[in-house]
């Protein structure tokens, strides 16, 4: 009777980097790489895990996420911290269009998860130096944080959804990333909430309609370094 080689225990001790070989770069088989430890590639792996699992990470574009993930590979992936890569070569192996390549590059860098260590030169691509997720800490999200959007009235929000329509998705992604770097340079981890009211706020102080509210808070606008 045929056994089922499923249920037959193995007489092979099992080998960790074996399993490991599947997950991980090619050049990481390469022999004499003090770096290429088990612990130190279950590291990686468990990162990466976590970081795919990250509510920061999965609010990010789809194409975001690609890049973020490939320039991971492209570095601690192979034991380093930093990867020398042209926009082209990016484009290359991701196959995301030029301008999008560039457009996530800046969103990566808003982000602080990727920097330029070093400028492109002559014939030479850039160096990127990326980093993990930095970790959640109790300051990052206060419960306590308030915005003047919380203070809006009705006929407010009426005027906000107007004026919404107006203001460009390239206008808003801007803004997005100018208030997020904002907040993490003060220590904080904006969620998508927070900004989009700031966002919303700072529509209305757009449009004439900013004079009515001065109007109607004068107390909002009693600093008058306050500059919208």
């Amino acid at each position: 009777m045929m056994t089922n080689p499923i249920d037959s225990p193995s007489t092979e001790p099992f080998d960790e980097e074996a399993e490991l070989a599947d997950f991980i770069p090619p050049e990481l088989a390469l022999e004499g790489r003090d770096t290429l430890l088990a612990d130190w590639r279950l590291e990686y792996l468990d990162k990466l895990h976590l970081t795919m699992e990250d509510q920061r990470f999965l609010v990010q574009s789809p194409t975001t996420q690609l890049l973020y993930l490939h320039l991971l590979k492209k570095t601690y992936g192979l034991g380093q911290r930093e990867v020398t890569v042209s926009i082209d070569r990016l484009v290359a192996d991701t196959k995301l269009a030029w301008m999008t390549v560039q457009k996530q590059l800046k969103t990566l860098h808003a982000l602080g998860l990727v920097t330029v260590s070093q400028p492109a030169r002559q014939r030479i691509a850039p160096t990127y130096l990326l980093q993990w997720l930095p970790k959640l800490e109790k300051r990052e999200h206060p419960k306590d944080v308030t915005t003047r959007y919380d203070e809006l009235d009705q006929d407010d929000l009426a005027e906000l959804k107007r004026l919404s329509p107006l203001v460009s998705p390239s206008k808003r992604e801007e803004m997005a990333i100018e208030i997020r770097v904002g907040l993490r340079a003060e220590g904080l981890l904006p969620s998508q909430d927070l900004v989009t009211k700031i966002i919303s706020f700072r529509i209305l102080h757009m449009f004439p309609y900013k004079r009515k509210l001065m109007a109607k808070h004068p107390e909002w606008y009693a600093d008058h370094s306050f500059n919208p």
